[in-house]
């Protein structure tokens, strides 16, 4: 079995967000308890959406990898972006998804089965890219994210968050030997969990011609009874310090401030990047 159909089997067993409720799969109250307790968790989440939703979205059209069921890609569409379509490498995730979309009767909306290493799409397609957690579990990272770029419009923009290699989350994991993708499971590892420092992240996405990454999000699922009495305001800065996600941000150029190719640009906190 390739490790790419690894991982295809590993997350049809593990529907991802499940964790978070034990209502019947796809009933109103399974996506309920699922979306509440994920964002309540993912502050930088509702922060990101938030700033979304100051732009003009209506024209947009947006593209998300490795969608699962969907929690995310329907909130983008709320956001009223022209189209969001999502793909995952699951079929029971897609089944789960479109049915929502259908009872929600959101018709911006659209699942498919799809590898992102290998996008079923035509280039210059997208004006968003979003993959929140997902990139860093498939084979060939280099391939998903040349992908992202052949599909944007020029002027478009990645917002990927993959996992940080040095962080608390990473220590813990590593200390205690612990799987990173199954907390009701010690003893289930997901057989692909790369890593990643925010210079290599700088890196995986030098094609592009801006790069923003920032470190957010101090603690993890596993961890949550211990979040949950520290505030937003304390786990913020900690989450830019040793959080255990990436945020990226990635223009292709040219951008649409300038309308012309600019010189590569890097943006960080200096020594931090590393």
């Amino acid at each position: 079995m390739t490790d790419l159909a690894r991982v295809r089997t590993f997350w049809e067993g593990h529907v991802n967000n499940e964790y978070y409720t034990s209502a019947e799969r796809g009933s109103a109250a399974y996506f309920a308890e699922i979306e509440t307790r994920r964002y309540r968790h993912h502050y930088h989440l509702v922060e990101l959406f938030d700033r979304l939703r100051t732009e003009p979205l209506e024209d947009k059209a947006l593209l998300e990898i490795g969608c699962g069921i969907g929690i995310d890609t329907l909130t983008l569409a709320r956001l009223g972006l022209g189209e969001v379509v999502g793909i995952d490498l699951t079929d029971t995730s897609i089944r789960i998804a479109s049915q929502r979309a259908r009872h929600a009767g959101m018709h911006n909306v659209c699942f498919q089965v799809g590898n992102g290493e290998a996008l079923p799409f035509p280039g210059n397609r997208f004006d968003i890219v979003y993959s929140f957690g997902v990139i860093h579990h498939t084979p060939s990272i280099a391939s998903v994210i040349a992908e992202i770029h052949r599909v944007l419009k020029p002027g478009g923009r990645a917002l990927v968050m993959i996992y940080h290699r040095r962080s608390f989350v990473e220590l813990v994991h590593r200390a205690f030997r612990l799987p990173y993708e199954s907390p009701r499971d010690l003893r289930d590892h997901c057989p692909v969990v790369n890593r990643y420092t925010r210079r290599e992240a700088q890196q995986l996405f030098a094609a592009f011609t801006r790069v923003q990454v920032r470190a957010e999000y101090p603690f993890t699922y596993g961890m949550r009874h211990a979040a949950a009495v520290i505030p937003t305001r304390i786990k913020r800065p900690l989450g830019r310090l040793i959080g255990w996600h990436l945020m990226i941000e990635a223009w292709k150029g040219p951008e649409p401030s300038t309308g012309v190719n600019e010189p590569v640009r890097r943006e960080g906190r200096g020594e931090g990047y590393r």
